[in-house]
């Protein structure tokens, strides 16, 4: 029975390992698949959008700088004050843009919502 033992805690071992492999690579390869959202990270990450995400960080990072150079002193008022509404206006205008491509999800997103909280009740 001794000798029996250390097998059985390797077969159990090498079985809890495989079975938390297969579990992992399971819930990956979901999260990572456009066919769990049924093609709708496809259709929000078109071309046009990477553009405008990557353009609303940009603005996000010089509206930072701007107040940084301000209150560093190298930048005066009305100075500061003209860039930082020329840049919040740009960057409203590209937030406004990438709402108008969300919009077509947000009523699938809104009865999902109102069916898990009605399933929980």
């Amino acid at each position: 029975m001794q000798a029996f033992l250390p097998w059985l805690f390797i077969i159990v071992a090498s079985a809890a390992m495989v079975g938390g492999l297969a579990s992992l690579w399971l819930s990956l390869s979901m999260a990572l698949s456009d066919e769990v959202l049924g093609g709708a990270r496809a259709q929000l990450m078109t071309d046009a959008r990477v553009a405008l995400l990557a353009e609303k960080e940009a603005l996000l990072h010089e509206i930072r700088d701007v107040s940084f150079e301000h209150a560093a002193g190298k930048l005066s008022d009305p100075d500061f004050e003209e860039l930082n509404a020329k840049l919040r206006a740009e960057a409203r205008h590209v937030l406004h843009a990438l709402d108008e491509g969300v919009e077509l999800f947000r009523d699938e997103a809104e009865a999902l919502i109102a069916e898990r909280l009605a399933d929980e009740v």
